[in-house]
C-alpha cells in the first residue's frame, strides 16, 4: 500500500514541500509473505523433475510462484519469490545452473499477479509487454529460428490472456465457479509457461558460455559454498533446436500437468484465504 506525507524544507526565505513516497506493508501481507517464504525452503526439499540436457532439475517449487503472484501481488509477490527461491537454493545440494535460474520464478509470479490484478499499478497490460519480451527473445535465439513451433504453449497462453485481458481479475472475483476456475487457469498457465520460457532463454544462454564457469564456480566454492555442483548442460552434440524440439513432447506433458497441479492448491488457498479475510484480490 501507497502512502504519501509532506517533507518541509526551506531554501533561504522560501517554505517549500515535497510529496516523499512510503511503502507499507500491512501485518497481513508480512505474515503470508512469510509463510510463503518458509514453504519454499520446505517444499525444496521435495525431489524435483530432472531436465532434458543438464544435470539439474525442475524443483516443486515452481508451483508455488504463480500462487504468491495471485495471492500477493505482482510486486510482493515477485519478491516473496525472489527471497524464497534464494533460500531454497542456499540449503545444500546446490548447482549454479539453479542460481542462474533464480528469475524464473519472480517473472512466474509477477506475470500471475498482474493478470489477477485490474488497476494502475498493476494489470494485464503488464504481463502482456513481458510475454512479448520473452517471445522475442526466443526468437532471437538460434533455437528459436530452428524450431519456430517449439513455444505453442506460450502462444497458448498469451493468446488466453489477449482474449480475456481484464476479465480475468473479474472472473478470479467471481461468486460463479465455472468463472472463478476459468480465471485461476488462465493466471496459473500464464505464469507456468512465462516460467518455462525464461528457463529456455537462460539454458541458452549457458552453452557455451564465454566466461568460465567453472572458476565462478570455484570462487563461490572458497567463500563458503562447499557443496556447489555445477549442474550445468554439457556441451550438446547435437544442435540446440534438435533437443528442443525432441524435450518437445515431455515438455507438453510436463507443463500442463504442472498447470492442473497449480490450479487445484491455487484455487482452494483462493477460497480458503478470502473466506479468512487474510488476502484481497484488488
Amino acid at each position: 500500500m501507497n502512502a504519501f506525507r509532506k517533507v518541509r524544507f526551506k531554501k533561504g526565505n522560501v517554505v517549500n514541500y515535497i510529496a516523499v513516497s512510503k511503502m507499507k506493508l500491512s501485518s497481513r501481507q508480512i505474515a503470508v509473505t512469510a509463510v510463503f517464504a518458509a514453504l519454499y525452503a520446505i517444499i525444496s526439499r521435495l525431489p524435483g523433475i530432472p531436465t532434458i540436457g543438464g544435470g539439474s532439475k525442475i524443483e516443486p517449487v515452481v508451483i508455488l510462484d504463480p500462487i504468491v503472484g495471485i495471492l500477493l501481488g505482482p510486486w510482493i509477490g515477485g519478491l516473496t519469490s525472489l527471497l524464497g527461491n534464494f533460500v531454497a537454493w542456499i540449503i545444500p545440494t546446490t548447482s549454479f545452473d539453479g542460481l542462474l535460474k533464480l528469475p524464473c520464478g519472480p517473472i512466474a509470479a509477477i506475470v500471475t499477479g498482474n493478470l489477477a490484478r485490474n488497476d494502475k499499478k498493476a494489470n494485464w497490460m503488464f504481463a502482456v509487454i513481458m510475454y512479448a519480451v520473452l517471445m522475442g527473445l526466443w526468437y532471437l535465439t538460434p533455437p528459436g529460428q530452428e524450431v519456430l513451433y517449439y513455444p505453442f504453449l506460450h502462444w497458448t497462453a498469451f493468446i488466453l490472456i489477449l482474449i480475456f485481458r481484464e476479465k480475468i481479475h473479474s472472473f478470479l472475483n467471481a461468486d460463479a465457479n465455472p468463472k472463478k476456475v476459468l480465471g485461476t487457469i488462465t493466471c496459473c498457465f500464464g505464469g507456468i509457461m512465462a516460467n518455462h520460457m525464461t528457463g529456455n532463454l537462460i539454458y541458452i544462454g549457458e552453452v557455451g558460455w564465454f566466461i568460465s564457469l567453472k572458476a565462478i564456480k570455484d570462487t563461490l566454492k572458497n567463500l563458503g559454498f562447499f557443496w556447489l555442483k555445477s549442474g550445468l548442460p554439457s556441451p550438446p552434440e547435437d544442435p540446440l533446436g534438435a533437443i528442443f524440439a525432441t524435450a518437445l513432447p515431455i515438455t507438453v506433458i510436463e507443463r500442463l500437468l504442472m498447470t492442473i497441479f497449480t490450479v487445484y492448491l491455487a484455487y482452494g488457498l483462493i477460497l480458503a484465504l478470502r473466506k479468512s479475510g487474510l488476502i484481497r484480490l484488488g
